[in-house]
């Protein structure tokens, strides 16, 4: 999930920070530092296999619509997550996550998976699963396998577009007192499959987005974030991040803007871009108040960013010690005096949740 939901500090806290996200034995250094001049670098198609950091997950979320037999079209967010966790058993520790948005009905679902096996050796490709639920892919083209009470997805991702290193030219990021990891993405995955919908399959398509980040990071320290990833009309994809310490206060802020199938790849930092809550929502099942709907800035432009439901929350507490806000959300704007619209995800892990 952009930064996925380190509120995992719950089983985290005994994972210890590393000097360097490590690297199984005898696999080549992180070095597409001898190109831009990085100390350590992200490296493809290498590093989209699994690591041996601390902490490593492959996010995946999107937008799917899709006709049933009678003409009706059904809209879908989806979320679903992999998390591998290094240290916190003998084993290692996979938690997957998955969410889903039923537009049409206006309901939001989520459920958790959890399992233990040693680290899978897949060169230049990743394979997961958590119980029944499974996880595949590498250099855009994935495979995802997964299902909740009323739901499931089976979903094939594709894409013509390059991976894009996150937030600088080397993929390697600071996260302040949350420590700092390795970053990429693929921003704009082709989606088909079939959505099964209480019974009822669904030839779906649609777009997703993809994220992978590893890392010695610091998940207990009290710390959260607001991060965006905003698909838009223009052609033009956004990941926004803001880091908050434990009062809540932005202490580190970093995005990247894509355009032209890829091609264009600009880095943003705190003076291009801005995020403010519009309103709040509480949730009766935690607690916890979220910020609902939001006015992002970006360079040349205001955007707009409401949710499609105020309740998307992943209450995972009692399984996974894990609690965030993961939400499909709808974008209006204008950039460069253009209009635009688009869809995207937001994830909110307040400090302290």
């Amino acid at each position: 999930m952009g930064f996925a939901a380190i509120s995992l500090a719950v089983l985290c806290a005994a994972v210890p920070a590393a000097s360097a996200a490590a690297r199984p034995a005898g696999a080549a250094p992180a070095a597409v530092g001898a190109v831009h001049g990085c100390a350590t670098s992200v490296r493809l198609p290498q590093d989209e296999a699994p690591h041996a950091a601390p902490v490593e997950w492959w996010y995946f979320s999107g937008h799917l619509s899709g006709k049933d037999s009678q003409g009706r079209v059904h809209a879908y967010g989806y979320e679903y997550v992999v998390f591998q966790l290094l240290g916190v058993e003998p084993k290692p520790v996979y938690l997957a996550d998955l969410s889903l948005t039923d537009l049409n009905g206006g309901t939001f679902h989520f459920a958790g998976e959890q399992d233990s096996y040693p680290v899978p050796k897949t060169a230049d490709r990743f394979a997961l699963h958590a119980g029944s639920w499974t996880m595949s892919g590498g250099s855009g083209r994935d495979t995802l396998r997964a299902g909740l009470p009323g739901y499931s997805l089976d979903l094939g991702l594709r894409t013509n577009e390059p991976a894009v290193l996150e937030e600088n030219k080397c993929g390697y990021v600071s996260l302040a007192s949350l420590g700092s990891s390795y970053y990429y993405s693929w921003t704009s995955l082709a989606t088909a499959g079939t959505v099964v919908d209480h019974g009822v399959a669904l030839k779906v398509t649609g777009r997703s987005w993809m994220d992978h980040q590893w890392g010695p990071m610091t998940l207990g320290s009290g710390g959260g974030w607001d991060w965006f990833s905003l698909q838009l009309s223009n052609g033009q994809q956004y990941m926004l991040s803001f880091i908050r310490n434990a009062k809540g206060q932005i202490v580190a802020t970093g995005g990247t803007r894509v355009g032209h199938g890829g091609r264009d790849v600009t880095y943003l930092t705190a003076a291009g871009i801005g995020e403010k809550a519009s309103g709040s929502w509480t949730s009766p099942a935690t607690g916890i108040t979220y910020g609902s709907g939001w006015q992002v800035t970006v360079p040349g432009g205001r955007l707009t960013v409401t949710p499609d439901l105020r309740n998307q929350e992943v209450d995972l507490l009692t399984t996974q010690g894990n609690v965030y806000w993961e939400g499909d959300v709808t974008i209006k704007g204008k950039i460069g005096g253009a209009t635009v619209s688009g869809d995207g995800y937001t994830e909110l892990n307040p400090p302290g949740a």
